[in-house]
């Protein structure tokens, strides 16, 4: 008489078998089998393919493109303009102890965007861009710097680390 884990084990076994035979031929399961003969679903080409040799451009060379050519970046002739929505934002962030200090605002009518950013540079100085933007010249920018640059002096001869260490002020992050 078969005990009862020795016929537990016999299902579950069997119930494993069964279920990797179902995957296997399952329509629509998503495990792999072979592919057809060419791979794909579209009848293998007439004539194999032959590069052609070395130094000729096998007869036909592509006609070049017709109309008048845009120049990249710009919008073609054929762009119709849809204005966007209008908005405006700002925000700044000025955290002493990790020496970020930075901001951004931002307008628009739906055609163009002003703006200027600030960005406190390591040095000292604060890096201003003042732009501008619109769908059919692009952006636009203007950076100025305000403050003087400052380089606060190393370790003392001798002294130990390097690049700011040693108690010599540099750059908290």
């Amino acid at each position: 008489m078969m005990s009862f884990k020795s016929f537990l084990l016999l299902s579950l076994s069997l119930a494993a078998i069964a279920a990797y035979a179902y995957a296997q031929i399952a329509p629509g399961s998503n495990a792999y089998l072979p592919p057809t003969k060419n791979g794909y679903d579209y009848p293998e080409p007439n004539k194999p393919f032959q590069p052609s040799p070395p130094g000729r451009n096998g007869g036909s060379r592509p006609a070049p493109p017709a109309g008048p050519r845009n120049i990249p970046g710009q919008p073609g002739d054929d762009h119709v303009h849809m204005p966007g929505m209008p908005f405006e934002f700002e925000y700044a962030v000025q955290d002493p102890d990790t020496a970020n200090d930075y901001a951004h605002k931002a307008s628009s009518d739906g055609d163009v965007v002003t703006g200027e950013y600030r960005v406190q540079l390591p040095d000292g100085r604060t890096q201003v861009v003042r732009y501008t933007a619109d769908w059919k010249t692009g952006y636009h920018a203007d950076v100025s710097y305000e403050g003087e640059a400052q380089y606060p002096e190393g370790p003392a001869a001798g002294g130990r680390g390097g690049g700011g260490g040693g108690g010599a002020g540099g750059y908290k992050y």
